[in-house]
């Protein structure tokens, strides 16, 4: 019998057991059939859906809940009916997210739910067993990336005081009626590294950055390792996959700069067309690309003190979106690197930085400055370039690591997990987060009560709620985070 793909699946929230959507019968306009690997190749080529997760992803939310952005009272004022609530909630660490669905959690799974396809069926299909292999290998490396992406997120930080508190639900299969509870944190992570190790066996190379290679199998091994603390694996993995993959962009000669409406500099990156070509071309240094969309990116002043004011990467930083649209003449810049999205998939500049850190904290501290510097030099102008001096100690090397890693990543889930584990760990000072906004009353944001907020170092608000449909739809079988 054929294996059916049944499209309407990818509409699907996970765990939802409703029965109007099982009585659901295929049609020609609802399933397409699957019988050979070309036809699973077309599926991985879907760039649009498995690179975009919506306005509302896992990344988003990284950002809203760490210190890179700051909802100022004049932006917020301009834009508070175009930033959901929920955003709000995050951005206020609150213990409930009172919004029914989430699409990180639900495009996740979705994207979960097709590795599952994959790694369960591809051998029954026509093709080359070399092709099976590599797809197989593929399919395991999305599924890390997500469930990765998801524990980062809802989890607490993986420490060895941490182990017994909850992980994820790990679907492995794709039936609908399979509600698993929510695992341990351990066996989340090891569930990840597996999925990583089986995705190491990938045997091809960077072609493009919108399919899986050996370089975005080792970087991404590369990103766990490290976030884990085990810098031998993340040292290991992070020399992998740059040797299979070292292209870096020269912002001076490759990041050309125009005036927008003749008053503003604009990075040419800013108009590129989503989701185009170029766009996909544009900034080579990804191993595997993953897209953040959302228009609310406001750099917290925090932020903006890291970079030296000759840093090219301050360019990306635009006032002509907020100051000719909207007239905002202060705290008006937003961030525009490609236009309203932003590439959170591993990266090179990654990989140096974490050779970087590694070499840091074994007090190598000639190579961590050689593997920082790979970075720093494609982001000032050759005259302007001046290299930083070495550092005395492992606490200063790590934290200029840190603190680079923080300016080149700006509002992905790099700067938060950075939080979590140097929170957890004490090597470096630890971080509290503190914003002023409003009170949230009632489902409302009330502008006139200003009210503070701290998020305290290794706080369970570290661990964001699940979607409130997860929790309802299994009848609370899948637990929710306690705070």
């Amino acid at each position: 019998m054929k294996n059916i793909l049944t499209i309407l699946l990818i509409s699907v929230v996970l765990f939802s057991s409703c029965d109007d959507y099982l009585d659901v019968k295929p049609s020609k306009t609802n399933e397409q059939e699957i019988e050979t690997t070309h036809d699973i190749n077309l599926l991985l080529n879907n760039t649009l859906d498995l690179f975009n997760s919506g306005h509302v992803i896992s990344d988003v939310d990284f950002t809203k809940i760490g210190d890179d952005i700051k909802f100022y009272d004049n932006v917020y004022s301009v834009f508070s009916t175009w930033i959901p609530y929920e955003q709000v909630q995050s951005y206020t660490w609150q213990n409930e997210i009172t919004a029914v669905s989430d699409a990180s959690w639900t495009k996740s799974y979705t994207h979960i739910w097709l590795a599952n396809y994959i790694i369960n069926n591809v051998d029954n299909l026509e093709g080359d067993e070399d092709e099976k292999a590599n797809l197989k290998a593929e399919a395991h490396l999305i599924r890390a990336y997500k469930f990765l992406s998801l524990a980062m997120k809802h989890c607490l930080y993986p420490s060895s005081a941490n182990s017994a508190e909850l992980g994820l639900p790990l679907k492995a299969t794709t039936e609908f009626e399979e509600l698993p509870a929510r695992s341990t944190l351990q066996e989340t992570i090891d569930n990840i590294e597996t999925s990583i190790i089986e995705g190491l066996k990938i045997e091809k190379d960077r072609t493009d950055s919108w399919r899986e290679s050996k370089g975005s199998a080792a970087a991404l091994a590369a990103r766990f390792y490290l976030y884990v603390h085990d810098f031998t694996n993340a040292k290991k993995y992070a020399e992998m996959a740059l040797s299979e993959w070292n292209r870096m962009i020269d912002m001076e000669t490759e990041v050309p700069i125009s005036k927008k409406f003749g008053l503003y500099d604009n990075p040419s990156t800013a108009n590129m067309t989503t989701f185009g070509k170029a766009f996909y071309s544009g900034w080579e240094s990804q191993y595997k690309m993953y897209v953040v969309e959302d228009y609310n990116f406001y750099p917290s002043n925090d932020l903006f003190a890291m970079y030296d004011a000759l840093d090219l990467r301050l360019k990306f930083y635009t006032q002509w979106y907020l100051g000719v649209y909207f007239g905002l003449t202060e705290n008006n810049y937003s961030y525009t690197k490609f236009s309203r999205a932003i590439m959170t998939g591993p990266d090179v500049a990654e990989m140096y930085l974490i050779l970087a850190e590694c070499a840091a904290r074994n007090s190598d501290f000639a190579t961590c400055m050689l593997n920082v510097e790979a970075v720093r030099i494609n982001r000032f102008a050759a005259a302007d370039y001046v290299e930083l001096a070495i550092p005395g100690s492992v606490k200063e090397a790590v934290q200029l690591v840190v603190d680079e890693r923080r300016r080149e990543f700006p509002f992905t889930s790099c700067r938060y997990s950075d939080i979590k584990r140097i929170n957890a760990e004490g090597l470096l000072d630890p971080i509290t987060i503190t914003r002023d906004f409003y009170a949230l009353q009632d489902g409302n944001v009330n502008m006139a009560s200003p009210q503070s907020y701290t998020l305290e170092p290794n706080s369970r608000k570290y661990a964001r709620p699940l979607p409130n449909e997860v929790v309802d739809l299994t009848d609370g079988k899948i637990e929710q985070n306690t705070y």
